[in-house]
């Protein structure tokens, strides 16, 4: 465990690094946020049962691409007004922006599934898929039993 979680802070390390200046992310110093990455990584890694060989090929792909969807999507959804207040031709443009967002999120995926593949078995990368929806919905379960998210 020591091992799993050594690893997912030095693979985390570079990419704090790198999200620290985007607009909407949480503050370098969140705790939570840090915490919350740090769960994910262990608990992928164990879910896919990966070894330290595999981690290290994996991680990087996996949040290279997850911040390459994240500002191919985000944008879309931020500048999203009240809907009440839109227009219907508004509306319709916004409807069509997120088209092409989402378009543009699953082509990186079908990239990104490519290279993880390279790196790890396709079995592991179907355990992925599997840890991914299981982690979230632990955090929903979580926030719905908690809905500020602290666990004080």
């Amino acid at each position: 465990m020591k091992t799993i979680l050594l690893l997912a802070a030095t693979l985390l390390a570079p990419l704090a690094l790198v999200a620290q200046g985007r607009p909407g992310d949480p503050p370098p110093g969140d705790d939570r946020w840090r915490e919350f990455e740090v769960q994910k990584v262990a608990f992928f890694t164990r879910q896919m049962s990966l070894t330290p060989d595999e981690a290290a090929r994996f991680w990087p792909l996996y949040n290279e691409m997850q911040a390459k969807i994240k500002n191919a999507v985000e944008p879309t959804w931020r500048s999203r007004e009240n809907p009440a207040d839109l227009t219907e031709r508004q509306a319709a443009e916004r409807l069509d922006a997120l088209l092409v967002a989402e378009e543009s999120a699953v082509k990186l995926r079908a990239e990104y599934y490519r290279r993880i593949t390279d790196a790890i078995s396709a079995r592991k990368l179907w355990l992925m898929l599997d840890a991914e929806r299981d982690f979230h919905r632990q955090l929903v379960k979580r926030l719905g039993r908690d809905p500020g998210g602290d666990k004080r």
